[in-house]
């Protein structure tokens, strides 16, 4: 499937979630990165929570085992760039088998509506011009105008 000129393999995606206890959906466009540690024990349960994007994969990695310092390290950790709308996870049948690893629901739906507020004012801040420099203007328009 093609989304804005990227193609994705929705099928390896899907695999991936059902394969790897750790999944990192990362979103260059918001500067954040989705964790979801499907991992468990007696003392914990599973784990889901919008991050700071990380330099790296080792960097990533070191900062699951300080949020989880009560699990060993992760066998398998696959990371999705994921440069599409975040509503796309939900469209394109990847939020589902996410959903179905993880034992709190409400904590990733929170998550889920997290992204969205982000990504929403991360476009009205686009639009306005905010922290973005527009490539061509229009020969009428003028910054302090659109920022009243």
């Amino acid at each position: 499937m093609i989304d804005g000129g990227l193609e994705l393999d929705l099928d390896a995606v899907r695999q991936n979630i059902s394969e790897a206890e750790v999944i990192c959906f990362y979103f260059t466009f918001l500067n954040r990165t989705l964790v979801v540690d499907t991992r468990s024990s007696d003392q914990v349960g599973t784990f889901i929570r919008v991050v700071p994007m990380a330099k790296d994969s080792g960097d990533r990695l070191r900062s699951i085992r300080r949020l989880r310092p009560q699990l060993p390290r992760p066998t398998s950790m696959t990371l999705i760039p994921w440069d599409c709308r975040i509503t796309s996870l939900v469209s394109m049948g990847v939020w589902a088998p996410l959903l179905s690893r993880l034992d709190n629901v409400e904590e990733a739906d929170a998550c889920l509506q997290a992204l969205r507020l982000r990504e929403h004012r991360e476009l009205r801040r686009m639009i306005r011009g905010h922290q973005y420099d527009t490539l061509w203007m229009r020969p009428d328009y003028s910054k302090e105008s659109a920022e009243q």
